[in-house]
């Protein structure tokens, strides 16, 4: 009944075109069936709500981990996906990046994805199209980890030093900086975060779908340790 009761609603709102099918007086009929239904079934509504968002942060979540534009170490098929979404100005992501190379040493069953997001000023801005420009070019993770690790201000001429300190071809970095594929990215990782996060500070962490925002790392720890207990129980399962 239930399904029967929701399929009607959707034919009258989720799809507004099929609503033609049905004259007046015939919707009329339908939309007084569905409210008294929900009227005396809330629960069914409720149900039906929570199943909705499940799928919708389901969805969001594998377009998150699972983007071939991205950067990421570990195995492909690692049963613990941890996104981190970062500002190269941001002093907690910068405190982070002993946590999350801590991780990708020690442990072979999660992969680790980086999503530039870069909200803190304009040189943050220049900075992950630099990295994300540079990526073809094999060199990412030590172009990260130089990026990171810098304290001072990050002009363009200390981006290109870092660059070329990671092993990158500068000029080549930067012709490829101007690609309007750069910017679609970035603003795709700006559009999940912000749909991710209520407060889409950096950084934003994401373990296996459950959202972790700034830098805490017993808390990370912590759901680590749960997402690898959920992994172990499954398997037992």
């Amino acid at each position: 009944m239930a399904r029967l009761i929701l399929g009607l609603l959707f034919l009258l709102l989720a799809a507004p075109a099929n609503a033609q099918t049905f004259n007046a007086q015939e919707q009329a009929e339908i939309r007084a069936i569905v409210r008294e239904y929900l009227v005396n079934n809330p629960d069914v509504l409720r149900e039906s709500l929570e199943a909705l968002q499940a799928r919708t942060e389901n969805e969001r979540w594998q377009r998150m981990k699972s983007d071939p534009r991205d950067f990421s170490i570990g195995r492909s098929d690692a049963p613990i996906v941890i996104v981190e979404f970062f500002d190269y100005r941001c002093g907690y992501c910068h405190a982070a990046l002993e946590w999350v190379t801590d991780v990708i040493r020690t442990r072979r069953d999660v992969r680790v994805v980086l999503k530039e997001f870069p909200i803190l000023s304009p040189e943050s801005m220049e900075a992950a199209q630099a990295i994300i420009a540079a990526m073809p070019q094999g060199r990412y993770w030590q172009f990260h980890q130089a990026l990171m690790g810098f304290r001072g201000e990050l002009t363009s001429a200390r981006i290109d030093a870092l660059a070329r300190e990671a092993g990158i071809d500068v000029a080549r970095m930067r012709r490829a900086m101007t690609d309007p594929e750069i910017t679609r990215l970035l603003e795709d990782n700006r559009a999940l975060a912000i749909d991710a996060a209520s407060n889409p500070a950096t950084p934003i962490f994401v373990i296996n779908g459950e959202v972790i925002p700034g830098f805490d790392r017993e808390r990370l720890d912590a759901r680590l340790r749960a997402a690898t207990r959920e992994i172990t129980e499954g398997r037992r399962r």
